[in-house]
């Protein structure tokens, strides 16, 4: 009965991240155009004279995230006006969609991992008062270890959690760097946007000093 209640979740969670990549691209092929990209550019630091210059691939995946998931139109992100606005074609899409407009982003510091069920166990820096958070990702839960720092947007469904499927990883060691750093940065962030500044934040912080790690 466990075998079988976890190879459900297994196989949902990767129903989910494919019709989740798919979304994606609808939502950018609806509302994300040159400008939006080169406003949410701008808010990363990835702009310079109208002009976007990233280093590597992970630069765009990150300013997709941030366009999709962050950026605002009237108050509004890409996710919020896609549902508003679009023919939903199924279920699984509307959950989707519901659970990307909770989600949120946080430095989290992995406390332990459960490698056979694919399972992470997160304590949210960000939230001390928070309780340990479990999550589901089998590419991060294979190539992470305990101790290392992570910011990252994290997806409640009403059986698991999953990962937006990127992050920022950092040495342990650096999270009293990171903490200090944080509060340094969003006081020079002008925008009214706790999310965006904290997105910004720790975006620079990860090109200053993150490492690689591998997603799925």
């Amino acid at each position: 009965m466990i075998f079988l209640r976890k190879y459900r979740t297994i196989n949902k969670y990767k129903k989910y991240r494919e019709i989740g990549k798919v979304l994606n691209h609808k939502i950018i092929d609806r509302f994300v155009d040159k400008e939006i990209i080169l406003q949410s550019g701008k808010l990363l630091g990835l702009v310079k004279r109208d002009t976007l210059i990233t280093d590597d691939e992970s630069d765009i995946t990150a300013l997709m995230d941030f366009t999709i998931n962050e950026y605002q139109i009237n108050g509004k992100k890409m996710v919020q006006l896609y549902k508003e606005k679009v023919l939903i074609e199924n279920n699984i899409e509307e959950e989707i969609l519901d659970a990307l407009i909770k989600s949120y982003t946080s430095l989290f510091k992995i406390a332990d991992i459960n490698h056979k069920d694919n399972k992470l166990f997160f304590d949210d820096l960000l939230n001390t008062n928070s309780d340990p958070i479990e999550l589901i990702d089998i590419g991060f839960s294979q190539t992470a270890s305990p101790g290392l720092l992570i910011f990252l947007r994290l997806v409640p469904f009403a059986d698991f959690n999953i990962t937006g499927g990127y992050g920022f990883p950092f040495n342990g060691d650096l999270e009293e760097y990171l903490l200090r750093e944080y509060k340094h940065f969003v006081k020079r962030i002008k925008y009214s946007s706790e999310s965006i500044k904290r997105y910004i934040a720790f975006f620079k912080m990860y090109r200053r000093c993150g490492i690689e790690l591998g997603f799925r």
